[in-house]
């Protein structure tokens, strides 16, 4: 169950990513609007972020892109997603928006301490109401046997109300 969690929260940084992608492609898109992306201004949001694209990362876009030095969003997506100098650039612009995010609320962010039982929770609570409800769990852990399931659901909820409060889910994260 602990790497079904894992699992979620690695689904959830994958989602972060993708969207990183897409802003970028939005951000290149050519000056036509027909769905392209221009390498020029990829190249660009690069270097504004001192990111700089080399060797066969370049090759493989130039390859991707037409005479004009354009390539298909949908291509351009795919390349992200295998793209070191993309990852790092949506990393960095993740971390700049936190950093202006903080800045502005005047945050201190000297250490953060991340709570992986309340993400995991988080990232479970489909429907956001504080509860994992037996269909969410049932849902969750549906990689494990049936009876597995109603015997970690039952154990999981001491009060017997038929749902998982964050205090109960923490339970799968304690040292034993």
């Amino acid at each position: 169950l602990a790497m079904a969690v894992f699992s979620a929260i690695k689904n959830k940084k994958n989602q972060k990513i993708r969207e990183g992608i897409e802003d970028l492609a939005l951000k290149c898109g050519d000056e036509n609007h027909t769905g392209n992306v221009d390498v020029d201004l990829v190249m660009k949001q690069m270097e504004g972020m001192n990111i700089k694209l080399e060797g066969k990362e370049m090759a493989k876009m130039e390859k991707l892109a037409d005479k004009n030095r354009k390539i298909s969003r949908e291509d351009f997506v795919s390349y992200g997603k295998q793209s070191k100098c993309v990852k790092e650039y949506v990393d960095k612009t993740g971390k700049e928006h936190q950093s202006n995010t903080n800045r502005a609320t005047a945050v201190k962010t000297d250490t953060i301490k991340i709570d992986k039982a309340m993400a995991a929770f988080k990232a479970i609570d489909k429907d956001h109401s504080g509860f994992v409800d037996r269909e969410e769990f049932l849902n969750f852990t549906s990689n494990l046997p049936v009876k597995q399931r109603e015997k970690l659901l039952n154990n999981l909820d001491k009060d017997g109300d038929g749902k998982i409060d964050l205090e109960e889910f923490r339970q799968l994260f304690e040292k034993k």
